[in-house]
Parts: structure tokens; sequence; C-alpha cells
């Protein structure tokens, strides 16, 4: 091993960072320079951890993410479902949407971070979700064998609601979107 270990304290706080600029000022706003100063680390320290800004939003994202959206095991499929919709609008709203839209924006300019995106970010979120679907199959009340049809019926509104209609991430709707997967969850 050459030199000495990262410091995940420090790891930590260049996240934070990341996440605190992009919270206040936007996407646009965040340069490395700014997570540098904010974070308190050099710029070398910090490109020799992230090569861009981009890579820098994907793992403060995923580290945020796997605080705030716990896998949940209530027994129960609607519980779970509710539980992680609600959370994840909670998320959205805690950052004024301004953590996916950097997402997308970012991944609209090329095909390579948009696959960093979904391998870092995205799926490991997807696979909370087919984690609650394979306990409910488990207990019968699963009835579509497709993961990826229920898991879009949630993203798809949710992302939709994030670029274009914010307002509508509310609790009322997260019940609302959670009753219409589970309806398609029954059908066989």
């Amino acid at each position: 091993m050459h030199g000495r270990p990262r410091d995940p304290a420090l790891d930590a706080a260049i996240r934070k960072a990341a996440l605190d600029i992009v919270t206040e000022q936007g996407y646009k706003r965040l340069t490395m320079e700014g997570v540098a100063a904010r974070s308190r680390v050099s710029k070398q320290a910090l490109y020799r951890r992230y090569a861009s800004k981009g890579e820098l939003l994907l793992a403060a994202l995923d580290a945020f993410a796997e605080e705030v959206l716990p896998a949940p095991d209530t027994g129960s499929l609607r519980e779970d479902l509710l539980f992680l919709v609600r959370a994840a609008f909670a998320f959205h709203r805690s950052s004024n949407s301004a953590f996916s839209q950097a997402v997308a924006a970012e991944a609209a300019q090329g095909p390579a971070f948009a696959r960093q995106a979904l391998e870092k970010v995205i799926n490991p979120r997807r696979d909370i979700f087919r984690a609650v679907f394979a306990r409910a199959r488990e207990r019968g009340e699963l009835l579509c064998s497709d993961d990826d049809l229920l898991i879009d019926l949630v993203y798809g509104p949710l992302w939709y609601a994030l670029l274009f209609n914010f307002d509508r991430l509310t609790d009322a709707y997260a019940e609302s979107l959670t009753d219409a997967v589970l309806a398609a969850a029954r059908q066989a």
C-alpha cells in the first residue's frame, strides 16, 4: 500500500460539502474548488478521490441515500412500499430536488455519466424495492412477476414530479402512488 490510508471523516466532509453546495446554490455552482474550500481539503486530495464534480455528486448521493433511505421490512408490502415512497419524497423535499435535477442534467450530457448514475445510485435503490418485492412474493402478497415494471411505476411519477411538478411530492401523493403500484402488483 502506498501513502496513508484515506480518512473516512475527511471523505464524509467532502461529500457533505458537495451536497450542501448543491442544496444551497444549485448544481451549476458546484465546483471542485468550492468543495475543497468548504471541506478544508486541498484540491489535490479532492481530485485523488474524484475525477469530476459529477463523480463526486454520485458518491455523495450514494452515501447520503444509504443513510436516509434504509430498507424496510414491516411484514407488509403496502407498509414497506409506503415507507420507501414517503422516504424518497421526503429526501427530495429536503433538497428541493436539487440532487436529482443535478443527476438528470449531468446524465443528459453523456452516456458514461448516465451509466455511472445507474450503477452507483439508482440501481442500489432499485435493489431495495426488489428485496421488498421478494419478501412480499414469499408471503403471497405479490402476483406480478415483473419487478422492474413495478419499480418503474414508482420512479416514473417521482421523476416527473421532481422535474416538472415538485409540489406534488406530498405524503398524500405518496399514499396514492403506493396504492396504484399495489394494484398493479396484485395482477398476475
